[in-house]
């Protein structure tokens, strides 16, 4: 009898395949990966989409999401499939490799018969986990309001990171001393965090003329702090270009 070839198209493996099974538990684990990595973007989505954040929301179609009891209501349903399919998947991918584990001689009594059922139900769940993927990012509204509107509950405060970072060195020079700069920023934040009075106006009170408004303005901006974001975005666009194109 002729046996399936399982690893690279075209290609004849080294041995036997019988008793070797990591070409088996490695598209297993591929698939887990995939699911995996659905599961990330459906829980972001979860999170950000509840109502007390109300950042995201997932894309609208008829009849879907509602709820009997509280019409206003729009429940998360393609994230939650997604995280439903990222939580079973473990398991099945344990199922693989237990029956892989467990093999014995040439043709194994059981674990064969274990191994297939839970890798056949991985392909069906990694692949409903891809395709509800694409239609929830797909769709994905983005409330830059409501975003907006959370990033300034902390107010100037959230980027005293930026400030320590990048405006501490220039105080240091002007106060005369290494750790002059980050004190002063400190002694802001922490008279702040006591209730003393606004970050900024504390910032502004601390820091001589030699910083301009301008320049504390822009360091206090959010939206002027996203790091590296957009090279990153950028870059994992550029390595996956080819992919993209070919699935379009």
């Amino acid at each position: 009898m002729t046996r399936p070839r399982v690893g690279i198209v075209g290609a004849a493996p080294a041995g036997p395949w019988d008793t070797n099974r990591m070409a088996v538990t490695g598209v297993a684990a591929a698939l887990a990966d995939v699911v995996a990595a659905c599961g990330k973007v459906a829980n972001d989505v979860l999170t950000s989409a509840r109502i007390e954040n109300g950042e995201l929301g997932e894309p609208l179609a008829a009849g879907r999401g509602g709820s009997s009891a509280m019409p206003h209501k729009q429940n998360p349903v393609l994230s939650v499939l997604i995280h439903s399919a990222a939580l079973s998947t473990p398991g099945l991918l344990a199922q693989v490799y237990t029956a892989a584990g467990a093999a014995n001689d040439e043709r194994p009594d059981g674990s064969w018969h274990a191994e297939w059922p839970a890798l056949r139900q991985l392909l069906c769940v990694a692949g409903g986990a891809a395709a509800l993927t694409r239609e929830l990012v797909s769709g994905l509204r983005v409330h830059t309001g409501r975003m907006a509107a959370n990033l300034a509950l902390t107010g100037p405060l959230l980027v005293s990171e930026r400030i320590m970072a990048e405006l501490a060195p220039e105080l240091d020079a002007l106060f005369g001393g290494p750790g002059s700069g980050k004190a002063v920023i400190q002694g802001a934040v922490d008279a702040s965090l006591a209730g003393e009075g606004d970050f900024a106006e504390l910032l502004r009170a601390a820091v001589p003329a030699e910083v301009s408004d301008a320049r504390l303005a822009d360091l206090l901006d959010p939206v002027a702090y996203t790091g590296e974001a957009e090279t990153l975005v950028d870059r994992i666009l550029a390595a996956h270009a080819p992919r993209l194109r070919a699935s379009a």
